[in-house]
């Protein structure tokens, strides 16, 4: 949004966001803002009661706020969807990236790769031999593309990302800040005296609209290509081991590890240092809680959660029990007790 003024009035976010004002329309909003902020030109929102009476006692200079709340102590704008107006009044102040086609003089670009000449590539930014970087793409700098890599338009490596060698990357993909495609599977056997190390020859490939957090790692595949399939999203500290193929559309918090020829559906939803063993399946629709351990095929969709994973209620209940473990112990060795001395009686 690089033509979009940094500074509004409360009437013209009014009209863009397709809010109803209830206040000044002159008023300057400068940046978005949280409801506690104690800034007189930011524009927060607030869906509940809590948030709400949080503005109320803050600086903030105005709030967009549900279509049930008529009137207000500050300026508002009130939206059907307050969170997803926020969302694009946060697109609106974005700042994106500096792009400036063409090659930076310190970096190095093999004179046999091809580089469209509206990419962007930063300073001391490294293009190897056989790599393609297509139209509008950012190579920030210091990053690494390695041999026979293909970088789709429009996406984008921040400083420090490394398509290591046979990486493919769709459209508008983002590889974060320390990011690894590509580095060898983690594939080793054992001749009897020392553990060998398994030649990985595959590659990494992704869809279109890929997000890959900083210092997140995909391995390329022993043969063929690790995929992971459009619009899947990454945090940060991620680990996706050699040959994994994953749906479209899953998204994956941080410290979660997938292993080794793992297969994904589309849509899955992964929470924070969640796992998943080698070789296992997850259908569609499958969402894991925090520290979930998938070590066996998951078939139906819905939530699961524990180590290993089950359906979310059947852990609620064996979580619930765990903390009454040692009193129900205490109770069953008193019974056989009971029925012991019971049986000795007869």
């Amino acid at each position: 949004m690089e033509n979009q003024p940094q500074v509004w009035t409360l009437g013209e976010l009014a009209k863009t966001l397709q809010a109803e004002i209830v206040g000044p329309a002159d008023l300057v909003i400068s940046a978005p803002a949280t409801s506690s902020s104690a800034n007189p030109n930011g524009l927060a929102f607030a869906e509940s009661q809590e948030y709400l009476d949080e503005a109320a006692a803050s600086g903030v200079g105005a709030v967009i706020v549900p279509m049930s709340v008529e009137s207000f102590s500050k300026p508002i704008l009130r939206h059907p969807a307050p969170r997803a107006a926020f969302g694009h009044l946060l697109h609106l102040f974005d700042r994106p990236y500096p792009f400036v086609s063409g090659v930076h003089p310190t970096a190095v670009v093999s004179p046999a790769a091809t580089v469209d000449p509206t990419a962007s590539i930063g300073a001391y930014a490294v293009i190897e031999a056989g790599a393609t970087i297509s139209a509008s793409v950012l190579v920030m700098p210091f990053a690494y593309v390695g041999e026979n890599c293909t970088v789709g338009e429009g996406s984008r490596l921040l400083p420090h990302a490394v398509l290591l060698r046979d990486v493919t990357l769709g459209e508008n993909c983002e590889i974060g800040p320390g990011a690894v495609l590509g580095h060898s599977g983690f594939g080793y056997y054992w001749d009897g005296t020392k553990h060998v190390a398994i030649p990985q020859v595959g590659g990494v490939t992704l869809g279109d609209a890929v997000d890959v957090g900083a210092l997140t790692a995909i391995d390329r595949a022993t043969a063929d290509d690790t995929f992971i399939d459009s619009g899947n999203k990454f945090d940060n500290l991620v680990q996706i081991a050699h040959n994994v193929k994953m749906g479209p559309h899953g998204v994956v918090a941080s410290q979660v590890g997938i292993a080794g020829s793992t297969r994904i559906g589309a849509r899955l939803t992964a929470g924070g240092q969640s796992g998943f063993a080698d070789h296992v399946t997850v259908t569609d629709n499958v969402a894991l809680s925090g520290r979930a351990g998938v070590m066996n095929d998951i078939q139906e969709p819905g939530m699961y959660g524990g180590a290993p994973s089950m359906p979310i209620r059947q852990f609620h209940r064996v979580f619930s029990l765990m903390s009454d473990l040692p009193n129900l112990v205490k109770r069953l060795k008193a019974l056989e007790k009971k029925i012991q001395e019971l049986e000795g009686g007869e």
